[in-house]
């Protein structure tokens, strides 16, 4: 049935058309006045809207802009006197459908209203189509077909569409951000918002009025009300990354949110309601968290329900030739066509990838920059982190294409660049992943920071 708002101040004309159209399918609603047709605009979703340009109380070009604020895909048909032909011919400009002048027959109306109808519904079908390309473009970004990934597709598309908290394990850079955006985007709540925070990157009084926003006065600084990220995302999806990291007082809170959506703002008395769909991540073992008492286990329990676990390109090394091939085409030049030597994949197939399938992009977008126009990857294009076996513990060297004279303080010293490129520069992800303390770390870093400096 074809949903059409008729606004008319003439209540016997707009009567006589209601009366007519009823009998064509058309599910008619009356407004007698600009004010009436915002406020139903606002209570109910209308396919056509047939607006009257001159109305007692706002004029018809401004009704027909704040119409199209309210519901930017109705199609509006405008209804005008012959001294206002012109006025009617402007509101087609800014989008208005068609016009029609009165007198007018109710047939002819009638077939306007059909015609709008069919262009709507055409709009409305594009809008579907792109969101379920989009949706498959951003799935589609899992490069790969190890069962490994498959399976992790699979679990994807079971878990979407429901509103089960979802808890995505795996080490650093292996995508986890990606499968929760890919969970979103398949879900119902798609066209809602996708809210993201890392608890490692905030202190905690920073975390906690990020997630919960803050009244005006809650603490000195706080000169205006602000929203928190869990009011922004309500109806959406939140996504918390390195859960691990969250303080106990925290988890206490997110607690309480998860179990009956409701939280108070820093300086409020009043609770905040919402309604969020959760998804969690984190490279950390938990369940040993809650043994040292770092983690709490009833919130464990609680965002433990369905659980994916992204595994490690070391562990994949099938789906690495089609990521290589994915980045490359990503970070070349555009018109700039390039392809990977031979000797180039054995290398990447024979790395350990420490920093997953992001360091794998870094290494790709790293090569195209200094192989500049030449079309042909190669091996002193790479980072001679990539000449490491098991973690450091063996050299690969490439007698033809490399370059014979580097160290193993070089190659330490690139290594330990890739993998920060890799983390984004988080020393203490660094140093899990290379095996070290972050002292050590830290150390190593001063030391290459003056080795710099004196070349």
């Amino acid at each position: 049935m074809i949903r059409v708002l008729i606004v008319d101040d003439e209540i016997q004309l707009a009567q006589a058309f209601k009366k007519q159209l009823s009998k064509e399918n058309m599910d008619i609603t009356i407004a007698t006045s600009g004010e009436e047709a915002l406020k139903r605009v606002e209570e109910n979703d209308f396919d056509v809207a047939v607006l009257d340009i001159k109305l007692p109380d706002i004029d018809g070009i401004e009704l027909f802009s704040k119409i199209k604020q309210y519901e930017p895909t109705i199609e509006i048909v405008m209804l005008t006197g012959y001294a206002s032909v012109d006025t009617a011919i402007k509101s087609m400009k800014l989008g208005a459908y068609d016009y029609l002048t009165k007198p007018c027959k109710t047939s002819e109306l009638s077939t306007i209203i059909l015609k709008a109808y069919e262009k709507k519904s055409l709009k409305d079908k594009n809008i579907l189509l792109k969101e379920h390309i989009q949706r498959l473009s951003i799935q589609d970004q899992f490069v790969g077909n190890s069962k490994q990934m498959q399976r992790v597709k699979d679990l994807i598309s079971l878990v979407a569409p429901s509103d089960t908290p979802v808890l995505i394990q795996g080490e650093t850079g292996t995508g986890k951000e990606l499968a929760a955006r890919a969970i979103h985007s398949l879900s119902p709540r798609a066209s809602n918002p996708f809210v993201a925070i890392n608890s490692s990157a905030l202190q905690e009084s920073m975390l906690e009025s990020e997630l919960f926003g803050y009244k005006k006065g809650a603490f000195t600084g706080a000169h205006t009300n602000k929203p928190g990220l869990l009011e922004i995302a309500n109806e959406g999806t939140f996504f918390v990354d390195e859960i691990g990291d969250m303080s106990p007082a925290i988890q206490a809170k997110l607690l309480r949110v998860l179990e009956n959506g409701t939280f108070l703002k820093l300086g409020d008395t009043k609770e905040t309601k919402v309604n969020i769909r959760f998804i969690f991540a984190t490279n950390k073992d938990l369940t040993y968290e809650i043994k040292e008492g770092k983690f709490r286990k009833d919130l464990f329990f609680r965002m433990n329900a369905f659980v994916i676990h992204l595994p490690p390109l070391r562990e994949k090394k099938e789906d690495i030739p089609p990521l290589a091939e994915y980045f490359l085409a990503k970070f070349a030049r555009p018109g700039k066509k390039k392809i990977l030597s031979e000797r180039v994949m054995e290398l990447l197939k024979a790395y350990h990838w420490p920093g997953n399938v992001r360091e794998l992009a870094n290494v790709i977008e790293r090569a195209c920059l200094i192989s500049t126009d030449r079309m042909e990857i190669l091996p002193e294009d790479l980072p001679d982190a990539i000449f490491y076996s098991n973690y450091g513990q063996t050299v690969v060297m490439d007698i033809t294409n490399k370059k014979m004279d580097s160290t193993l303080a070089r190659l330490e010293t690139e290594h330990i660049r890739s993998v920060l490129d890799s983390v984004g520069g988080n020393k203490s992800k660094a140093a899990r992943i290379l095996g070290i303390s972050r002292k050590k770390l830290y150390s190593r870093l001063e030391q290459i920071e003056k080795e710099y400096n004196k070349t």
